[in-house]
């Protein structure tokens, strides 16, 4: 299960990256999707200030307040340790700075960070897919 869960995890990005590209795109087919669209749209916006822009206080945007904290910044460095040797280069400190700009990325953002994310620590889309999905699963 665990050498499946970096493909689904891919897969699952590639599906939401898609829809949000399509939603966006003008193509509705009835009212409630162009809404959804719309609404998806202005979240999009607001959440990529924040990933462009960390350093402002988490009182300033409501997709700041999803971080790794507490246990759950913990767990997430145990997973990506145990599970995936080959992050072992990569300091915690970096990981968990990478996971909290995942976290609060959304709609198209997520897409830049992972492009981000995978040139600034050198890594593979193979390599960054666990740092993606685990940093969503365990963020607050």
């Amino acid at each position: 299960m665990y050498k499946r869960l970096p493909l689904l995890a891919l897969c699952l990005t590639a599906a939401a990256l898609g829809a949000s590209a399509c939603d966006a795109s003008g193509d509705s087919r009835s009212s409630a999707p162009a809404a959804s669209a719309s609404a998806s749209a202005s979240a999009s916006a607001a959440a990529s200030t924040p990933a462009a822009a960390p350093s402002g206080s988490p009182s300033d945007s409501p997709a700041e307040a999803r971080r790794l904290t507490g246990p759950m910044r913990e767990v997430y460095l145990r997973t990506l340790r145990k599970n995936y040797p080959d992050l072992d280069r990569i300091s915690d400190d970096v990981l968990v700075e990478h996971g909290d700009a995942f976290c609060a990325a959304r709609g198209q953002a997520l897409g830049d960070q992972a492009k981000k994310t995978m040139r600034e620590l050198d890594l593979t889309p193979k390599q960054a897919t666990p740092i993606v999905a685990t940093a969503h699963a365990y963020c607050r």
